[in-house]
């Protein structure tokens, strides 16, 4: 609702949603209650009706005028010709590019296979004692902690065994007795 002085009266939307049927109950009561509303729906009531006798007047119209009319529009716009010099600058820059990559790929620097330096070497000798060294080792240096554990369990159970029969057994600690 738009005011006008004192009064409130539709907007163009409320206007357009009556005519339309979806006008809500308060603007489809207010057209209904004045005059200057109702009488701007019936303005465009027949402004619609109009509209639609037009649209109906040219869509009856044979075939044969609307191909005249486009070909009258087709005689109109100018046929566009592809210029040539476009295409020449697009090939030259192209080739040009071609040929600087080729020639960048060309005078890269390789890479040079020579042999190790002494520290390359060096650190190498010292890797390959490390592996002889714990390939040598009876027990992995990971493993210690571990072998230390089944030594301590197989002496408590060494132990257990020596109290439980009463007699003092001797046994080689050095073996280990291990069950997981």
């Amino acid at each position: 609702m738009e005011k006008h002085g004192k009064t409130q009266h539709c907007s163009e939307d409320a206007i357009t949603a009556y005519l339309a049927g979806i006008a809500e109950r308060e603007d489809a009561n207010h057209v209904a209650a004045c005059l200057d509303c109702y009488a701007r729906v019936e303005r465009a009531r027949i402004e619609m009706e109009q509209l639609h006798v037009v649209a109906e007047a040219l869509t009856s119209r044979s075939e044969h005028f609307w191909n005249r009319q486009r070909v009258a529009i087709m005689d109109r716009i100018p046929e566009v010709k592809p210029r040539l010099g476009y295409r020449w600058l697009w090939a030259s820059s192209a080739a040009l590019a071609v040929l600087a990559l080729a020639v960048l790929l060309f005078l890269w620097p390789r890479q040079d296979h020579r042999a190790p330096t002494q520290a390359a070497q060096d650190a190498d000798d010292i890797l390959l004692t490390q592996i002889e060294n714990d390939v040598q080792r009876p027990v992995p240096r990971a493993l210690e902690p571990a072998t230390l554990l089944v030594r301590a369990r197989n002496d408590m159970a060494q132990s257990s065994k020596q109290h439980g029969s009463g007699e003092v057994q001797e046994g080689n600690t050095g073996s280990l007795l291990c069950v997981f």
